[in-house]
């Protein structure tokens, strides 16, 4: 294998990685295309969708190379993906030479990137926190907690033997509804629904929806659809999952429908704790955890105050989004890492996950009003915070036109 084929191996090799560790197709496909031109590849043809990068390039030597890399399964892994964003940076400005960039590029992905301690406790601060969004009260919170532990565990060797999130979430939804309605019997917990919402959070996909619903926007259709019905699968086995044991324990719906905390201040800070948590799930840096606190704190500040003022659910998630997007690329700038790190933590709480899971939930047992109404619920949050997210992207051309790679 020569020098060029070698450089195009190892590039294909860090778009995989990235989109393994989270990141949009398009930002792989843009980073992509900057480490082939920063090595002096002309004619570059590149193509990325979740599951498969394709590239075709011209070496400055008239040469034609082509590689395909098919990707099995993929997760969130922040902190791996600011270290690849890293090294990409290095190698477009220095021009590190195939064995250097081969001999970071190792060191990176056979790194363990967090402790199992910082998954756990991440799990249990995101139900928790959240169970207290969804107005539980203490020892509910309590119950989210634990339970959410358990979902963590369930998570770390369930994805060892299975990827699909169909039948990942089937098992670990039927295992923690069934312990949820043991726990609220025996006194751990007062309210089934309330509890079940925290633990939900950590299982429900609707950032795949979004994201989707954007890729479609831009035009990159595949990968657009395969978002979108990877987060509706993962729906699918969520709402199987609770319904089975409802349906032989309660003989009955959901007791409470997801709602939000009454006391404002109190849901800021239960969604700011909750997002913590989803910092340590995503192994996010721990320099980089208090901005994203921050801000799903500002975001879903600025979302409420909308709600207040009447915007409506799909302007109050425009503005929302647009400022949680701003506030991503100036963290972005400021710490020299992707923007995806501090706007996907930070629009956690504007995520319509509720009405993701309520809208498939309805079709499961056939209640079609219901499912209407919430997928309504769900398309308008979606087209606003993609709208938002469009929009700073756009904007942010202009204001940073020399735009430091993958931000």
């Amino acid at each position: 294998m020569n020098e060029y084929e070698h450089l195009l191996q190892l590039i294909l090799d860090v778009g995989v990685e990235m989109i393994r560790c989270g990141a949009e197709t398009h930002r792989v496909e843009d980073c992509l295309y900057r480490l082939c031109s920063g090595y002096g590849f002309r004619q570059c043809n590149i193509w990325v969708i979740p599951s498969n990068i394709q590239a075709s390039v011209l070496t400055p030597n008239e040469n034609c190379l082509t590689q395909v890399r098919h990707i099995r399964g993929c997760g969130i892994d922040f902190s791996r993906l600011d270290a690849l964003n890293a090294l990409s940076r290095q190698a477009c400005a220095e021009h590190l030479s195939s064995s250097d960039f081969g001999h970071r590029l190792s060191k990176i992905t056979e790194s363990a990137s967090q402790k199992k301690w910082g998954f756990y406790l991440g799990g249990m601060l995101a139900g928790g926190g959240f169970g207290i969004f969804f107005n539980c009260d203490l020892a509910d919170a309590l119950a989210a907690s634990l339970i959410s532990l358990l979902v963590a565990f369930l998570i770390r060797k369930i994805e060892k033997v299975e990827t699909n999130p169909l039948i990942v979430n089937f098992v670990v939804s039927l295992l923690s509804e069934s312990l949820i309605i043991f726990s609220v019997r025996h006194g751990l917990g007062h309210h089934v629904g309330y509890v079940a919402a925290g633990v939900v959070m950590l299982l429900i996909s609707a950032l795949g929806t979004t994201n989707g619903i954007r890729d479609l926007i831009r035009l990159d259709t595949l990968s657009g659809v395969m978002n979108i019905s990877a987060s509706l699968t993962g729906a699918i086995g969520i709402a199987l999952g609770i319904v089975l044991p409802l349906r032989l324990f309660l003989q009955d719906g959901p007791n409470e429908i997801m709602v939000l905390n009454p006391n404002i201040k109190l849901e800021l800070v239960a969604c700011t704790v909750g997002c913590f948590g989803f910092s340590l799930w995503f192994h996010v840096k721990a320099k980089h955890i208090p901005w994203c606190a921050l801000g799903a704190f500002i975001t879903w500040s600025v979302y409420s105050l909308c709600t207040i003022l009447s915007f409506g659910t799909f302007g109050a998630a425009l503005v929302g989004a647009i400022v949680c997007s701003f506030y991503a690329q100036i963290m972005a700038r400021t710490n020299k890492a992707p923007a995806t790190i501090f706007q996907t933590v930070a629009i956690f709480p504007m995520i319509p996950g509720a009405a993701l899971y309520y809208f498939v939930y309805g079709l499961v047992i056939g209640n079609l009003p219901f499912a209407l109404e919430k997928g309504l619920a769900l398309l308008l949050s979606c087209f606003g915070i993609v709208l938002g997210f469009l929009l700073v992207q756009v904007l942010s051309h202009f204001l940073w036109p020399i735009s430091n790679m993958n931000h």
